[in-house]
C-alpha cells in the first residue's frame, strides 16, 4: 500500500470523490437517556483555585451550579450564592472541569476479567461496523466507580482494535444506572472505531489465516467496505426518488444492512471516526483512504508517531488521543516519545491524553501533568491550562460535545471536580465529583452507588478506604523544600554535563540516606563507593574531586525496581525479542528452577536508558511462567549484571494452577514434593550420583538450584495475589525455612499482621486497585499504607513491563497519596529492596555503600521532577535515550 503507484491511485480516487453528500433521512433516530439525573440543590464552591481550562487559574475563585448547569465562574467576591445553595469551602483546594477519557473500554472489558465480561471485540470478521459497544456495556463494572473517584465525568467507550472496523463507540456520562441507555451522553453522536496496523493482521492473518494478513490487506479492506457503503447509499437514494415520483412502481425498500447503514452514516458525517493508528506513515495512508471515501477522521488514537505528521494532522483538523509515556509494547509503538502531545498541540492540532486502561483512567490528571513537565524539560512551553485541556475540553471536542462540557463556563454542564492538591500532581486526590451537578464521588463516603458486584463487605472496605483522607507529607511538607523549577531556574534544573571522574563531591544537597533526611549535606564518592556523608556542606572539601553543586537539589540512592522483565524483553509483542520464558513444548515444563535470567540479559536494550530517565539505577530481572520460573538477576540500568543468581521465583495462584494443570491443592502438593526431594537430594548427593535413590520430582540441575533456597541463602519471590495463597506461602516458608518475599500481593493487606510477624516483605504495584480477576477481588489503593501501619515491609514495583520501569517513582508517589509516609515510599524503592534481598551495600547513602546515586531537581516522587545526574558505582552515566534523539530529529519538521 505504501508503493508510489498505489498512492497515486488513491490520490486519483480522492480527486473524484464527492465533497458533499445529499441529505438522507436518518435510519436510526436519536435516543434520549431513559433516566434524568436531577441536581437536588444549588451548590457554590468558594475560596478555591479555579482552573477553568479555557484560561489561567483564578485564585480565591468560586463556581456555582444550579439544576445541572454552571451559573457562575469567577473570583469569589464576584460570585453570588444561588438561593438555598450548599456552600462548600474550597480553601486550599482546586476546582477543575470533570475529566473526560476519549478512549476507554470500561463496561465492555470489565472487571473481573472473564469470558463473561470480555465483550470488547466482535472478532468474527474484519469489518463489523454493525455492532455497538452500547449493546455490551455493563453498568455494574467496578472500574466505572474507580474512574469516578479519579474525577472522571464522561468517557467514550470503544470496541477493541482487533478489527479493521470494529463497530460503534458509545459516549457515556458517568452516572450510575441500570442500563447503558441511562448513562448515554445526551445528544452526543455515536462514533466508529477503526484500527490499522498490527492488530487486524495479527488477529486475522496470523490467528485465523484469513485476510487481512498485511497492511496492504488492511487498506483494501477499508476501501472495499466504504465502496460498498456508497453503493448502498446510492441504491437507497435511487429507491427514495422513485418512490416519490412513482410510488406504485418503486417496489420494496432495499434490504436493510446494519453494517453498511453505519458506514453510510459515517459518510453523511453523522458518526465520528476514531481511528486506532500508531505509525505516521499509516496515518498518512488513512488520511488518503478517508479522502477517497469521503469521510472525516475525527481523531487518531494512540498515535505514538503523530509528532512526525503533526503539520498534516493540524491542516486536516484531525485530533490525536495518546498516552503520556507508554511505549515499546509492540514494534509500531517503538517510536513513542513523551513530547508527542505537546508537539501536536504546538502544531495547532487537538491533543488529548487518553487511558485505554481501567487503571490509567483513574489518573488521567497525573498523566497530563507528566506530559506537561516532560515537554517543558525539552523546551516546549506548555501551560497548565493547555495540559488540563488535554483531559477536559479537547476530549470533549473529540466526542463532539465541547459546546456543553469540558470547561468551566456559564451554561455548560455542571461536570466539576474538587481536588486536594494541585490537579496535575502525583499527590492530587479528588475530594468531590459532580456530574450534571449530582455527586458521584465524595472522599468522605466513597462512590454514591457501589457496583452490584461489590455490595456488602467489599463496599464496606471501600468506605473505610476513602475515610483515610489526609495523605502523607511530601518533601516540601517535611521542611526539606529543595526545588529548582525548569521554568524559573534553568541552570539548576538542567542536566549536568557528563564528566566521569573517579572522585565526586556533592555539596549543599538535601540527601536522603535511606534512614533520614540530611539538609545542606556534603557527600563524598570515591572508587565507586560512598566515602563520607558530612552534615554540613561547609566542611573541608576533598582535593582533586569534581564538585557538584547540590543547592536546590535532592540526592538519593538510585531507585530499584524489585520485579521486572527489563533486559529480558525488548518489544512485548515481538517473540524474537522475548527471553523471559519458554515457548512451544518447553512451555509445558512446570519446573524451571535452574534457569538463570542472567544468561538472557540484553545489556544493550533500548529500555535501559529510558529507565534511567526515571531515576532507576537497578532492577531485579526475573523469568516468568511455570511453577518454579527460575532465578533472577540484579541488573544495573547500564546493562551490567551485578548479582546472579539473585532470587528464586515461584508462582502460586492462577499462574501456578495453569503450570500444573490442576487446582491450588495440586500446586501446593507439587511444591512440597519438589522441596522435599530437593532436601533429600541435598542430603544424599552421593546416593543420587550412584543411582541409589528413588526417582525424584525434578532434574539434577533443578534440585541443585533449590539448595541455596532451602539453606535460606537465596530469597524466594512468590507471586501470589489472593489472601489464601499468601497464607499458603507463609506456611511453606515456615515448613522449609524459606526466605520469603511476596510479589503482587493484592490481598496482602488482609494478612498484614501475619506478614509483619514473619518479617516477610511484599512487592506491590500501588496503582493496581481493581478486582481484575478472582484472585484480586480485594485490591485497594491504600494497601501499602495498611501494610506499613501493621509493621509489614513494603517494596514498590511496576511489576513487569520493561518500558514502564521509568514510572517507578510515580507508583511510589501514588502510595504516598493514599497514606504511605513519604519517607517510607522512598525506602520502598531503595533501602527496603536492598534489605529484602540481602544487599547491605545497596539502596542507601552511607560510608561503604555502593555509589548508585541520583541527583534530582526536586521531590523524587513528584511528576514535575526529573533526574539531572546519575552515577552507577560512582561513575556518571548519561541521561539520554533513543526517544530524545527522535525528539531532536522531529523537533522542527522539514518545510
Amino acid at each position: 500500500m505504501r508503493t508510489r503507484s498505489l498512492l497515486l491511485l488513491l490520490a486519483t480516487a480522492c480527486a473524484s470523490a464527492p465533497q458533499t453528500l445529499p441529505p438522507v433521512e436518518k435510519l436510526v433516530p436519536a435516543r434520549p437517556p431513559s433516566r434524568v439525573w436531577k441536581q437536588p440543590r444549588a451548590v457554590v464552591v468558594r475560596h478555591a483555585t479555579v482552573m477553568p481550562a479555557t484560561g489561567p487559574a483564578i485564585e480565591d475563585g468560586a463556581v456555582a451550579f444550579v439544576d445541572g448547569k454552571l451559573t457562575a465562574v469567577g473570583r469569589n467576591a464576584d460570585v453570588t450564592s444561588p438561593p438555598g445553595a450548599e456552600e462548600v469551602d474550597g480553601t486550599g483546594l482546586y476546582v477543575t472541569p470533570g475529566i473526560i477519557d476519549a478512549h476507554s473500554h470500561l463496561g465492555v472489558y470489565s472487571s473481573p476479567s472473564s469470558f463473561s465480561n470480555d465483550d470488547g471485540n466482535e472478532a468474527t470478521a474484519p469489518v463489523t461496523a454493525e455492532v455497538s459497544a452500547e449493546h455490551a456495556f455493563w453498568p455494574q463494572d467496578p472500574g466505572l466507580r474507580r474512574a469516578a473517584a479519579g474525577g472522571v465525568t464522561s468517557l467514550l467507550v470503544l470496541p477493541g482494535s482487533a478489527n479493521l472496523i470494529g463497530g460503534r463507540g458509545y459516549p457515556a456520562k458517568l452516572h450510575f444506572g441500570r442500563s447503558a441507555a441511562e448513562l448515554r451522553f445526551p445528544g452526543a453522536k455515536d462514533v466508529l472505531k477503526m484500527a490499522c496496523g498490527e492488530n487486524p493482521r495479527r488477529v486475522y492473518g496470523e490467528g485465523k489465516k484469513v485476510p487481512p494478513a498485511t497492511r496492504m490487506g488492511n487498506v483494501a479492506g477499508y476501501r472495499q467496505a466504504f465502496a460498498q457503503a456508497r453503493e448502498y447509499m446510492d441504491k437507497l437514494e435511487e429507491w427514495k426518488k422513485k418512490k416519490e415520483k412513482k410510488p406504485d412502481e418503486a417496489g420494496p425498500a432495499p434490504l436493510r444492512d446494519l453494517k453498511l447503514e453505519t458506514l453510510a452514516d459515517v459518510l453523511r458525517g453523522e458518526i465520528l471516526v476514531q481511528n486506532h493508528c500508531y505509525r505516521a506513515d499509516e496515518m498518512a495512508v488513512m488520511l488518503q483512504v478517508a479522502e477517497e471515501a469521503g469521510y472525516q477522521i475525527r481523531a487518531f488514537h494512540h498515535a505514538l508517531e503523530a509528532y512526525k505528521l503533526r503539520d498534516r494532522l493540524a491542516e486536516k483538523n484531525v485530533g490525536v488521543a495518546t498516552w503520556a509515556d507508554w511505549w515499546g509494547f509492540k514494534l509500531e509503538a517503538w517510536d513513542g516519545i513523551p513530547e508527542n502531545a505537546a508537539l501536536v498541540a504546538q502544531a495547532g492540532a487537538k491533543a488529548v491524553i487518553h487511558s485505554d486502561s481501567a487503571y490509567g483512567i483513574q489518573r488521567l490528571n497525573q498523566e497530563a501533568g507528566k506530559a506537561m513537565w516532560r515537554a517543558r524539560e525539552s523546551g516546549l512551553p506548555v501551560t497548565e491550562e493547555e495540559a488540563l485541556r488535554w483531559v477536559t475540553l479537547n476530549p470533549a471536542w473529540m466526542m463532539g460535545v465541547e459546546a456543553v462540557t469540558g470547561s468551566l463556563e456559564v451554561g455548560k454542564m455542571a461536570d466539576v471536580v474538587l481536588w486536594r492538591g494541585h490537579p496535575l500532581s502525583v499527590y492530587a486526590r479528588a475530594q468531590r465529583v459532580w456530574t450534571d451537578g449530582v455527586v458521584t464521588f465524595d472522599a468522605a463516603t466513597g462512590v454514591v452507588d457501589a457496583s452490584d458486584f461489590e455490595v456488602g463487605e467489599s463496599a464496606a472496605n471501600a468506605a473505610k478506604l476513602v475515610a483515610k483522607s489526609a495523605p502523607s507529607p511530601s518533601l516540601e511538607d517535611l521542611g526539606l523544600a529543595a526545588r529548582c523549577d525548569v521554568t524559573k531556574d534553568a541552570a539548576c534544573a538542567a542536566l549536568l554535563p557528563l564528566e566521569p571522574q573517579a572522585c565526586t563531591v556533592f555539596t549543599g544537597v538535601t540527601a536522603f540516606t535511606g534512614t533520614e533526611w540530611v539538609k545542606d549535606a556534603l557527600v563524598h564518592v570515591v572508587g565507586g563507593r560512598v566515602e563520607a556523608v558530612v552534615r554540613s556542606a561547609r566542611g573541608t572539601l576533598p582535593a582533586g574531586c569534581r564538585q557538584v553543586d547540590g543547592k536546590g537539589r535532592v540526592l538519593t540512592a538510585g531507585l530499584i525496581d524489585p520485579l521486572t522483565e527489563l533486559g529480558l524483553v525488548e518489544v512485548g509483542a515481538e517473540e524474537t525479542t522475548q527471553d523471559d520464558g519458554l515457548r512451544g513444548d518447553a512451555a509445558k515444563q512446570d519446573v524451571r528452577a535452574a534457569l538463570l535470567a542472567a544468561d538472557s540479559i540484553h545489556s544493550a536494550s533500548a529500555a535501559f536508558p529510558v529507565a534511567r530517565l526515571g531515576g532507576v539505577t537497578g532492577v531485579v530481572s526475573a523469568p516468568r511462567g511455570g511453577l518454579f520460573a527460575g532465578r533472577s538477576a540484579f541488573v544495573t540500568t547500564d546493562g551490567a549484571i551485578r548479582y546472579t543468581p539473585f532470587a528464586m521465583h515461584l508462582n502460586l495462584g492462577i499462574t501456578g494452577r495453569d503450570a500444573v494443570s490442576g487446582s491450588r491443592a495440586r500446586v501446593l502438593e507439587r511444591v512440597r514434593e519438589l522441596l522435599f526431594d530437593a532436601r533429600e537430594y541435598g542430603r544424599r548427593k552421593a546416593d543420587f550420583e550412584q543411582r541409589r535413590m528413588r526417582d525424584v520430582a525434578a532434574s539434577r540441575l533443578d534440585l541443585e538450584a533449590l539448595q541455596p533456597v532451602l539453606a535460606g541463602k537465596l530469597p524466594v519471590v512468590v507471586r501470589a495475589e489472593r489472601a489464601s495463597d499468601i497464607r499458603a506461602a507463609l506456611g511453606l516458608a515456615k515448613e522449609y525455612g524459606l526466605k520469603l518475599i511476596i510479589a503482587g500481593g493484592s490481598e496482602a493487606w488482609m494478612l498484614a499482621p501475619e506478614l509483619a510477624k514473619a518479617n516477610v516483605p511484599v512487592i506491590l504495584q500501588p496503582t493496581q486497585n481493581l478486582p481484575a480477576d478472582f484472585d484480586r477481588l480485594h485490591s485497594r489503593l491504600d494497601a501499602a499504607a495498611l501494610l506499613h501501619a501493621a509493621g509489614a515491609r513494603v517494596l514498590i514495583s511496576v511489576l513487569g513491563e520493561p518500558g514502564m520501569v521509568r514510572t517507578l517513582a510515580q507508583e511510589a508517589g501514588n502510595a504516598v497519596a493514599w497514606g504511605l509516609p513519604h519517607t517510607e515510599a522512598l525506602r520502598s524503592v531503595t533501602l527496603e529492596v536492598a534489605a529484602a534481598f540481602g544487599l547491605p551495600d545497596e539502596g542507601r547513602i552511607a560510608p561503604g555503600a555502593s555509589a548508585d546515586l541520583v541527583l534530582w531537581n526536586g521531590d523524587p516522587l513528584e511528576s514535575s521532577t526529573r533526574p539531572v545526574g546519575m552515577w552507577l558505582a560512582g561513575k556518571q552515566v548519561p541521561l539520554t535515550s533513543r526517544q530524545q534523539a527522535l525528539f531532536e530529529k522531529y523537533k522542527v519538521l522539514p518545510k
